[in-house]
């Protein structure tokens, strides 16, 4: 039987929230609850300056009945360990929702709280942090109206993996190798040979053949072409599967992030990868969609290049796009795209 619980959770920056329009969108990893997939996706600045949040079903499924648990906590308190909730909500939906057994149709698979929380409420928190909030998201999946057994009564706390992980990275206890980028004087970076073999086959390479970095383990590993910030987001990654940290909602995001698209294509992190573009395409708009079509050229990743194409050639967007200098630019570099994108047009 597969687990009826699971949750997402994600970092919210309350400064700069009034600046993205109505209908933007940030998605959750997707998450296994009760054998069926889901998302949260949160509105920072509905329609009457509300922060609001929901949880969509993304299986074909029907009638799930599901108890949807939202939080929003302060990262103050999760450093000083609290549990209590800034704001907190519960309801029971169902998901998918038919009358008929007959009718294929899912035409409630998207249900949440449109007004979780006002602006000036988070505005008003006084936090010790940096502006950000941590929106958590728990959904327990039941069944004919009641939740699904556990097996024999007993809980099982979820997997500390990752934190653990995370937290030897930081400690840089019993590592075995460091990096150090360019002609960077910062400290290098320490890490495990054996997380990063067992995480990506290039590292796996790196280490056990004749390349200079198996047979001289003394001696740091030096990294062309990316910066200090970029290799660490890797690093952690790697160590805890979650890209979440150290990047959601500051500026800057999309160079960051097309800079880590292309370190994961570098050392075959494809989940990475993928990742990055779902990120780069939840904020991709027609002064950017340029440099991330351009990032998803260079660097292979045909479903991030095939969404871009279909944003572009969208019902009024490729006229604003082809006056952007990004686009001008690309078209110079990359005449392919151009073909490309005039075949889904139809033009010649």
């Amino acid at each position: 039987m597969s687990d009826s619980t699971g949750a997402a959770e994600f970092e919210l920056n309350y400064l700069s929230i009034d600046q993205f329009p109505f209908d933007h969108v940030f998605h959750s990893d997707i998450f296994s609850a009760g054998g069926y997939e889901w998302r949260i996706a949160c509105y920072p600045n509905d329609v009457g300056s509300f922060v609001s949040v929901y949880l969509e079903l993304m299986d074909e499924a029907k009638n799930v009945t599901a108890i949807f648990d939202a939080a929003i906590t302060g990262n103050d308190q999760l450093a000083a360990g609290a549990s209590r909730f800034l704001w907190h909500r519960r309801a029971v939906h169902v998901f998918g929702f038919s009358d008929s057994p007959e009718d294929d149709h899912r035409d409630d698979d998207f249900w949440g709280f449109d007004q979780f929380v006002h602006q000036r409420d988070l505005h008003n928190y006084d936090t010790r942090s940096d502006g950000r909030v941590t929106v958590r998201c728990s959904v327990l999946v039941v069944d004919d109206g009641k939740p699904l057994p556990m097996k024999h009564g007993i809980a099982v706390p979820p997997s500390g993996i990752g934190d653990h992980l995370g937290g030897l990275l930081d400690s840089a206890a019993l590592t075995d190798v460091s990096f150090v980028v360019g002609d960077d004087q910062a400290a290098p970076l320490r890490a495990h040979r054996s997380v990063l073999a067992a995480r990506s086959r290039v590292f796996k390479a790196m280490f056990s053949s004749s390349m200079l970095e198996a047979t001289s383990p003394s001696s740091p590993v030096t990294v062309r072409d990316m910066d200090p910030e970029t290799l660490m987001a890797m690093l952690r990654f790697i160590y805890t599967d979650d890209l979440s940290a150290g990047l959601g909602g500051d500026p800057g995001e999309d160079e960051a992030l097309r800079y880590l698209l292309a370190a994961a294509d570098r050392y075959a992190l494809n989940r990475l990868k993928l990742l990055c573009a779902r990120r780069l395409l939840d904020n991709v708009s027609v002064d950017t969609v340029a440099a991330v079509l351009d990032c998803a050229d260079t660097y292979s990743c045909p479903e991030l290049k095939t969404e871009c194409i279909d944003f572009v050639v969208a019902d009024g967007n490729f006229k604003k796009v082809a006056l952007t200098d990004g686009f001008l630019e690309l078209m110079t570099r990359s005449p392919s795209i151009l073909t490309e994108i005039r075949n889904r047009l139809g033009r010649p």
